[in-house]
């Protein structure tokens, strides 16, 4: 829609309040957020208009913690000053309102430091995605600097003129790394338009949800001076080595052909090594990729532990609409009784936070009875959700010992919790959990008896390790956002309009928010995302295959225009072309043999840095070099075939003649 100049000084009601539009920021403006992009903003002052809690006033009451807080440090100040200062004070706050302020402690972090959490996966893959992009950069600087080797071959006698003219070596090296700069550049430039374009793909890439999400995927002036000096870098790598070689050659023989390299095997261990680099290295991506596509694939085998299918989801926030406690309690019971009455519904449920939702868990402080806790912590963390009593039947999620949550247990029935597998093994190994207690938040706090151990299944990632997780219920633990999940007994998406009207007949004008089918939620997260991950690092290997097929096609092939005149006295003499055949082939096969065994340790490397970081598949993936090394040496040796080919036709009348 078109953007109205007028818009300042008019009035727009937000929930039930009038507020003056007094200024209009810039689209591009994405305030305190990383990924959110706000349609409005409104005065701190008139926050708790907007507050999920309105009867508290986060500006007086110590523990309403709705507030983020954000800071530029001065200039001349550093992190850990202060660090220091925030530390001070929140041991006052803590001596001044022990009730509210216990253990609660006070840190600096930088933005860096909060996006590479160790909780969160996206960096890994950036980091991941870097290392091998600079692998394939690496592939094509080794690629070029070799055309460029032999490039200097036949450069040779006008390097020599150039030489006996006047010319000064360090003059001849600046121009010869010039035209590599040229290129280097007119390829950078190439990469830049390549990356927008691979922006505008990645732009296409939406996020299922309601609210105003968007991936800032943007080519910034960061990413473009880093361009230009991996160019420049490129342009100094590829051009150095051939530029010394060039200048050293004997100026008599320069003048007298056009075929001149430096004496002895010194000639070709330069092109040798560099076509080893390109095999080892583009082995490695592709076993990177393979070992990725597999990880990715296996994630989906093991699926996530609980069915998924057939099942609607949609989100509810009764504060939106100024409910208290006590109404928003009796919204959610009402709620569930009457979609249970929906034909076509087998069972509802209620959770906080569905599994591989975009919203993080909670997290409780506990201390497990007959559990020896360690000299420097107080108690343990661990994931939590809140949930009613159908929700393990909704999700499909077996109890393995116990039972789960009932109807009984209510607000004031003794506390009782279900957790996972995972849970049970680490703090009760080789016993029953069942019955066993643990206590909230320190040594003296609520006993909470579990009364039931849960499959456990995959909560954040599909690619996660088992991790341990509570549940809570609902009548325990009331919370004002929740989550319906209405399992269908066949399209889930025709429970839509029979959802809404149960909806508005208990409040037309309580909003439902994101609303769409658990499918869908798990095709973005556990399928689409991984998926592109894939695709990307499967072009990388791709692309690095291609360049070493080309540098190690351009070695043999130099190596037969080299040995011309050999192999023609060698055919003159008596020698069969599969003579010849064997003989340049094995120059082929020793640089791809000898490319493929350190490709191989290279790739165990990044196996073990993908375990870590990703799909923790443990161990070696043989399957992986079992099906890369063998298309490796084949795909490789076929490019070392077609110049042996042609060599081993070589006419002797011919070859004798070849200057």
């Amino acid at each position: 829609m078109p953007s109205d100049p007028s818009v300042v000084g008019r009035i727009v009601r937000l929930n039930g309040t009038d507020f003056t539009v007094i200024g209009v920021a810039q689209e591009s403006f994405p305030g305190m957020q990383v990924f959110m992009r706000p349609d409005f903003y409104t005065p701190l002052a008139m926050a708790r208009v907007f507050s999920t809690n309105p009867q508290k006033n986060f500006f007086e009451d110590r523990d309403d913690r709705e507030l983020s807080v954000k800071a530029r440090l001065k200039p001349g100040t550093t992190q850990q000053q202060a660090h220091n200062e925030l530390a001070v004070l929140a041991q006052d706050f803590e001596r001044e309102h022990p009730d509210v302020s216990r253990d609660r402690g006070a840190a600096v972090r930088t933005q860096f430091e909060m996006r590479t959490r160790d909780d969160d996966v996206n960096w890994k893959f950036g980091v991941i995605f870097t290392g091998l992009a600079l692998a394939v950069l690496l592939v094509a600087c080794t690629n070029v600097a070799g055309l460029l080797l032999c490039r200097a071959r036949t450069r040779a006698r006008e390097i020599a003129v150039r030489l006996a003219l006047g010319a000064g070596r360090f003059r001849l090296i600046r121009l010869l790394l010039t035209e590599s700069l040229v290129l280097a550049c007119l390829g950078g430039l190439g990469g830049i338009a390549v990356g927008y374009g691979g922006i505008e793909f990645l732009s296409t890439f939406t996020i299922p949800t309601e609210l105003p999400i968007k991936v800032p995927f943007r080519m910034d002036t960061r990413v473009l001076l880093a361009s230009l000096a991996l160019s420049v870098l490129s342009a100094v790598f590829c051009g150095l080595a051939p530029s010394l070689q060039s200048t050293r050659l004997d100026l008599v023989k320069g003048l007298k052909s056009a075929d001149v390299d430096l004496p002895g095997r010194r000639r070709l261990w330069g092109r040798n090594v560099l076509v080893v680099a390109q095999v080892s290295m583009s082995l490695m991506l592709l076993a990177a990729a393979f070992l990725m596509f597999r990880g990715f694939h296996q994630s989906l085998r093991e699926g996530t532990g609980f069915a998924k299918n057939q099942v609607l989801m949609a989100s509810f926030d009764p504060r939106l609409v100024q409910y208290d406690a006590a109404q928003t309690r009796q919204f959610y019971k009402l709620l569930t009784e009457r979609v249970r009455e929906v034909p076509g519904v087998q069972s509802a449920a209620l959770t906080q936070n569905p599994p591989l939702g975009l919203d993080d868990f909670g997290v409780v402080a506990f201390v497990p009875d007959g559990f020896q806790m360690p000299r420097d912590r107080e108690t343990f963390t661990s994931p939590i959700d809140t949930i009613d009593e159908g929700y393990f039947e909704t999700l499909g999620i077996p109890i393995l010992r116990g039972r789960g949550f009932l109807a009984s247990d209510t607000e004031d029935a003794p506390r009782v919790a279900v957790v996972n597998e995972q849970f049970a093994k680490h703090y009760w190994p080789g016993a029953d959990a069942v019955g066993k207690h643990f206590r909230l938040d320190g040594a003296t706090g609520t006993p909470v008896e579990i009364v039931g151990v849960a499959q456990t299944v995959k909560y954040r990632e599909t690619i996660e390790r088992p991790t341990d997780f509570v549940y809570m219920p609902l009548a325990q633990d009331p919370k004002a956002r929740m989550a319906l999940l209405l399992r269908s007994s066949g399209d889930p998406l025709q429970l839509v309009k029979p959802l809404k009207e149960v909806v508005r007949a208990l409040d037309s004008n309580l909003p439902m928010l994101g609303m769409r089918t658990y499918e869908d939620l798990y095709r973005y997260h556990a399928v689409e995302g991984p998926r592109v991950a894939v695709e990307l690092v499967g072009t990388l290997g791709a692309v690095g295959l291609l360049l070493a097929i080309a540098g190690l096609y351009g070695v043999v092939a130099y190596n037969v225009s080299r040995r011309t005149r050999e192999i023609g006295i060698r055919v003159a003499i008596g020698a069969r072309p599969s003579d010849i055949l064997r003989l340049v082939m094995s120059k082929g096969l020793m640089l791809v043999g000898t490319g493929t065994a350190i490709g191989l340790a290279m790739g165990f490397a990044v196996e073990q840095v993908m375990n870590s970081m990703l799909f923790n598949a443990g161990g070696v993936d043989i399957a992986v070099y079992l099906l890369v090394v063998p298309a490796m040496i084949l795909v490789t040796m076929l490019a070392a075939y077609v110049p042996a080919r042609r060599a081993s036709r070589i006419e002797p009348t011919q070859a004798l003649r070849y200057e």
